[in-house]
């Protein structure tokens, strides 16, 4: 195995980082290819047998770079799939997380066909995240291409279920993450400046019902009890718990009140989507949440609900993987930048356990929009960082000089 400062060889590190840069650029072609050819293949969340080709075609190409993979069925979703360097049973790895599923219906490519103007790959699906997956197939070619092994094994999961929260796929990624050495998170890059996400926010939600008294609004409306009037009183005091210079939000965003006009509401529903930056942020929003009490007179006042996906925060570990990524760019003559993200993935679970990156994926623009696209230039750019960045040893030794 090439050590991570490629010194067996002679090579040195960025010698070794500029062929990998090079063998990416000369494939260009083929990554448009590929790209094109996963997006064409739809994937809906909703529609579990759209990822049995999916799944086969990714096997195949991990398995033709070395890899062993295992197709794990879902109960109610597409299930996941796995791949992974042989005999990387024990001991540590380095988990690289993807999704194949969508937030897009079958036909949609029917009706929006992808398309290739330029530098720029259109098409549904293409950012969020078929091109984090073609990233990974290429990385992991390039890496073979150069005759360089990684510096741990390589773990990599596929998922189905992300785009709903990861529900059946999430035990895996947490219990996979609890042997990690690090954990790259191949969703799209915040915005398309290409911003790296070392950080993300806790997500909530939260679901508030209120119980009132029907009566006629026009012959005794004193004997009802109004759940309209008190959801009304609640969404202000709800949105008042947004502080937007800490991070937190509160969003009630779907309401449901009411019989019909000429009733006094007896019942009302609110959703509410909060977000938090820290663990101690959430815990704080979410009490003063359930704290709320009615104040109109003969409601009552139920909440349910809280945050299922904890924050991804700047820990030491974090910081010490976003440190060495920024190195490795350096060498490949990129600039990265990171931020914070207000939405979740499954870095915000695997965080908990692991150094995780995310963003790590694909630059472009319009995630889950019309015009969703991917920038081929920059996608060739994030292969290389993608492959050096599996080239280097462990986090605890420090195993490239510059990181």
């Amino acid at each position: 195995m090439t050590p991570a400062d490629g010194s067996a060889s002679g090579e040195s590190v960025p010698s070794q980082d500029r062929r990998i840069h090079e063998w990416a650029v000369s494939n260009r072609e083929r990554v448009e290819t590929y790209l094109l050819g996963l997006v064409e293949t739809e994937t809906p969340t909703e529609t579990p047998e759209t990822f049995d080709p999916f799944f086969e075609r990714l096997a195949e190409d991990f398995e033709a770079v070395g890899l062993r993979t295992e197709r794990v069925p879902g109960e109610e979703t597409g299930g996941h799939l796995e791949a992974y360097s042989p005999g990387s049973s024990d001991g540590p790895i380095q988990l690289v997380l993807g999704h194949a599923d969508t937030v897009w219906p079958l036909g949609t490519v029917e009706e929006n066909p992808p398309e290739v103007r330029d530098d720029v790959l259109e098409g549904p699906g293409s950012l969020d995240m078929k091109g984090g997956l073609t990233q990974v197939v290429f990385a992991l070619r390039a890496l073979e291409a150069c005759s360089l092994e990684p510096g741990l094994p390589v773990h990599v999961l596929v998922s189905s279920d992300e785009e709903v929260g990861s529900p059946e796929s999430k035990p895996r990624i947490v219990d996979l993450a609890k042997r990690a050495d690090r954990v790259f998170v191949l969703e799209p890059a915040s915005g398309p400046e290409g911003k790296i996400k070392t950080a993300r926010k806790a997500v909530g939600h939260f679901t508030v019902t209120i119980e009132g008294k029907a009566a006629h609004a026009g012959l005794e409306p004193e004997e009802g009890a109004s759940a309209t009037e008190e959801l009304g009183t609640v969404i202000h005091r709800l949105h008042g718990l947004t502080d937007v210079d800490s991070g937190v939000t509160v969003n009630v965003g779907e309401v449901e009140a009411g019989l019909r006009s000429n009733v006094v509401a007896p019942e009302a529903r609110a959703e509410v989507d909060v977000r938090a930056p820290t663990e101690t942020a959430a815990d704080a929003v979410a009490e003063r949440i359930r704290s709320l009490e009615a104040t109109t007179p003969g409601t009552e006042l139920r909440i349910d609900g809280g945050f299922g996906r904890p924050p991804m925060e700047r820990t030491p570990g974090n910081r010490l993987l976003w440190e060495r990524v920024r190195a490795v760019g350096r060498r490949l003559d990129l600039e990265l930048k990171g931020t914070r993200s207000g939405g979740a993935s499954d870095g915000n679970d695997a965080s908990q356990h692991a150094p995780t990156i995310d963003g790590f994926g694909a630059v472009g623009d319009g995630a889950h929009q019309t015009f969703e696209y991917v920038r081929l230039d920059k996608l060739v750019d994030r292969i290389a960082l993608l492959a050096a960045c599996l080239c280097t040893g462990p986090l605890e030794t420090r195993g490239d000089s510059e990181a």
